[in-house]
């Protein structure tokens, strides 16, 4: 399913208005206009960055297309002598431009260690879902296109709800499904070996009711093979938590502060939204372990140019330097030096 995440107010706790960004999973230039506005690199701790960006076969501005997702890897392996760990461009802003996202594995980056591949062939989703999540992700794109208040989405009930109101009477469908096939999308997501389903079961799972059953089986599949899996589960984890504390605290945040290293883009980009929730609370145990073990991490994703991208992780960063929260509307949208800054103190 194409997936949107909206920097709500209450996701954040603070008011402050902030573009939606949206993550187009299955179809990330489809509505771009073949160019990239910025090039963005993580995980790129004791590597030359400069030395890559000079050797690619683009520079900011010039026009992309798939095949230079290829180019751009050999040039990494070239110079890195190791392999990227992620090239993608994500579209797109105002003008249909994209950011493109370049992996490299530095001493920033690690292995995120995922659940053994799923190997049930008996588990399927009904048409019934399946053509709901095919509805709802056309709804969704449309929904971006238009833009405005279309986009904006309202997650205080625990579950995404965009304004759109075809997408609206979509997402309240696929709510009804989840309360009644409980099993089903837990089985799914749990045994399926078709990734596409398990998917799926992830985003539906997130529409039911809240339990340590439903949570659960979202942790789990935080650590899916596949990374849409990972992608759903985590974000309905994160808006579940943002409008239900007593969700929060049932959620384990270790492997949310491991994911922050992954070399995958969705993946950084999902735990830090899921940790932006979770460090709300400001608890020491917590923030002393994002410290320790993904500082580095986090202060190269606060430093990409496009505030939706760094968004979550200059929240965590702020938190980490004791900023206080009344704060954060002034110093979220800011220049990140003064978090950084903070952070030396």
């Amino acid at each position: 399913m194409i997936q949107s995440f909206g920097l709500t107010k209450k996701l954040l706790s603070i008011k402050i208005t902030i573009p939606v960004v949206i993550l187009l999973a299955s179809a990330q230039l489809a509505s771009a206009r073949d160019h990239v506005r910025i090039i963005e690199f993580y995980g790129y701790k004791g590597i030359d960055v400069e030395a890559v960006r000079k050797a690619l076969p683009l520079q900011e501005g010039d026009a992309y297309s798939r095949e230079t997702d290829q180019q751009v890897r050999k040039v990494v392996k070239r110079i890195v002598g190791r392999e990227a760990t992620y090239v993608g461009a994500l579209c797109c802003d105002d003008q249909g431009d994209s950011v493109l996202f370049i992996g490299l594995p530095g001493e920033s980056s690690m292995n995120f260690v995922y659940n053994p591949e799923p190997k049930g062939t008996m588990q399927q989703l009904s048409k019934k879902i399946t053509a709901l999540d095919n509805q709802l992700s056309e709804a969704v794109a449309a929904a971006v296109h238009k833009g405005g208040d279309a986009a904006q989405e309202d997650d205080s009930n625990g579950y995404a709800l965009l304004k759109d109101p075809t997408a609206h009477a979509l997402q309240l469908a696929v709510r009804e499904y989840a309360l009644q096939h409980k099993d089903e999308l837990l089985r799914v997501l749990k045994s399926s070996s078709d990734s596409e389903e398990r998917a799926m079961a992830a985003d539906a799972l997130g529409y039911g009711d809240q339990s340590q059953e439903q949570i659960s089986a979202l942790v789990w599949a935080s650590r899916d093979p596949e990374e849409t899996v990972r992608n759903n589960a985590t974000r309905a984890l994160a808006v579940l938590a943002s409008s239900k504390p007593e969700a929060a605290s049932q959620i384990p945040p270790e492997p949310f502060v491991a994911m922050l290293r992954s070399g995958i883009w969705t993946d950084r980009n999902k735990a830090s939204m899921m940790l932006s929730v979770l460090t709300r609370s400001r608890d020491r145990k917590l923030l002393a372990q994002i410290r320790a073990q993904a500082l580095d991490a986090l202060v190269e994703m606060a430093q990409w140019r496009d505030l939706g991208h760094a968004f979550f992780a200059k929240i965590i960063l702020a938190r980490l330097a004791g900023i206080p929260e009344e704060r954060m509307p002034e110093v979220a949208p800011g220049p990140v030096q003064v978090i950084l800054d903070a952070l030396k103190h």
